[in-house]
């Protein structure tokens, strides 16, 4: 490989100095009320878009839809969201929907599930991989809800462990390494920061990343289910429902997302 005067890799990844400035900033810094988890994506996720081999991605996608009738389904339906927050509402108390509802009324949030469609009853992804981007952003706060985890900074960690283990349980690893390259470069390097920063964390974090994981590895495919058909059923009744498997039980994160977060339990 030719020396030139600025870093040059085989890695298309090291390659770009957005990406390398996400990388060592996320797992080095400490974390504080003027920097938040998520403040950078609006420089990452373009990023992302701008260095992944999206060809490579679409390949692999389509040669896992040759294999697996349930995928190929999924992406032939291209099933987008539409429910709104009253929608939510309208759930029994303990169900997935009624608890996704009271935790966005809590915090003040509002849904923000695309609106395209709605507005355009045509619009429809351009690419298998450009939906399945958009249904992990509308189906993430499920994996919180199965898993009881809670929405704080720590139980942010349950529902990647679950997605890495679920998806190599039911897709390729080459495909599997594609499909999480978003969930990779945002989460993991919490890791390290927990390390080196908040060490008294590490048992509590790797407890639920690990429980995450073999719950992933031993259920049914998740990353394909159509949540809207099981909003009205309690976190356990829809673990049973939708064969998720090896689930020891709900997980206290409070004191330690407080440490993680410096007296905060969401940053």
């Amino acid at each position: 490989m030719d020396v030139g005067s600025t870093l040059r890799s085989s890695s298309r990844w090291l390659n770009d100095p957005r990406i390398r400035e996400w990388m060592s900033t996320e797992s080095l810094r400490r974390n504080g009320p003027d920097y938040g988890l998520i403040q950078g994506l609006p420089v990452l996720v373009p990023a992302i878009d701008d260095v992944r081999d999206r060809d490579r991605a679409e390949r692999l996608i389509k040669e896992e839809r040759r294999r697996n009738k349930a995928l190929d389904r999924w992406f032939e339906e291209r099933f987008v969201s539409s429910y709104t927050l009253e929608d939510l509402g309208q759930n029994p108390a303990g169900s997935l929907g009624r608890l996704l509802h009271d935790y966005m009324i809590e915090q003040g949030l509002s849904l923000e599930l695309l609106t395209q469609r709605q507005m355009d009853p045509s619009w429809a992804p351009a690419s298998d991989l450009d939906y399945f981007t958009l249904r992990t952003g509308q189906t993430h706060d499920f994996d919180h809800l199965i898993g009881e985890c809670g929405f704080d900074v720590i139980g942010e960690i349950f529902p990647t462990g679950l997605r890495t283990g679920n998806m190599f349980a039911h897709v390729s690893p080459e495909l599997a390494g594609e499909l999480l390259t978003t969930n990779t470069l945002i989460t993991y390097p919490w890791m390290m920061r927990t390390m080196l920063h908040y060490p008294q964390v590490w048992p509590t974090l790797w407890a639920n990343f690990s429980h995450g994981h073999e719950v992933g590895l031993q259920s049914d495919c998740l990353f394909t289910v159509k949540w809207e058909d099981y909003l009205h059923l309690t976190p356990a009744q829809a673990r049973e429902a939708l064969g998720v498997r090896g689930f020891r039980g709900p997980a206290d994160n409070t004191a330690a997302s407080l440490i993680f977060g410096e007296g905060r339990l969401i940053i």
